[in-house]
């Protein structure tokens, strides 16, 4: 299997499993951004809208090594942050993630073998970025999607409980 089908399938497994969180979320009546767990985990519009950072700051500032694609929605929910919700609007999350999604599904299919072995520089790049491949820093971007995904889940599972 080539790295390109490989990409393209856990690209396929990540949006899956983070639309059925989206559709459980829904179901259960959970749909206030501001909802923050009671174990202190950040609040549900910060995940989401962190998870749309996770594509801009792989592909716009890592591969490319260029600045964010949207610096206003990039620096209120990057690591580092409160975790709180700072306002923004459901359609603009999900408008940040699908077009940050779909610009970095663009790259990937377009990417050539000399793209994906090109190791990060140091400069702009936290260290731990630093000498990884693209191919490594698309990896750890999908890996990175998943694990707030995770969070997605005890956020559903936290409001059922507090509602029970």
């Amino acid at each position: 299997m080539n790295d390109m089908r490989l990409f393209r399938i856990a690209a396929n497994s990540t949006r899956t499993w983070r639309d059925m969180e989206l559709r459980l979320l829904e179901e259960v009546g959970c749909n206030d951004l501001s909802y923050r767990p009671t174990t202190g985990m950040s609040s549900l519009g910060w995940v989401l809208a962190h998870q749309a950072a996770v594509y801009d700051f792989s592909l716009n500032m890592l591969i490319k090594n260029g600045p964010p694609k949207n610096p206003v929605l990039f620096g209120l929910y990057t690591p580092g942050t409160s975790g709180e919700w700072k306002g923004t609007s459901r359609e603009e999350i999900d408008e940040y993630y699908d077009s940050c999604e779909r610009d970095f599904l663009d790259y990937i299919n377009t990417a050539s073998e000399e793209d994906l072995e090109r190791k990060i520089p140091e400069g702009n790049a936290p260290s731990f970025f630093v000498g990884m491949t693209v191919r490594e820093v698309i990896t750890n971007a999908f890996t990175h999607l998943n694990y707030h995904t995770g969070h997605l889940t005890a956020i559903r599972k936290d409001w059922k409980k507090s509602r029970a």
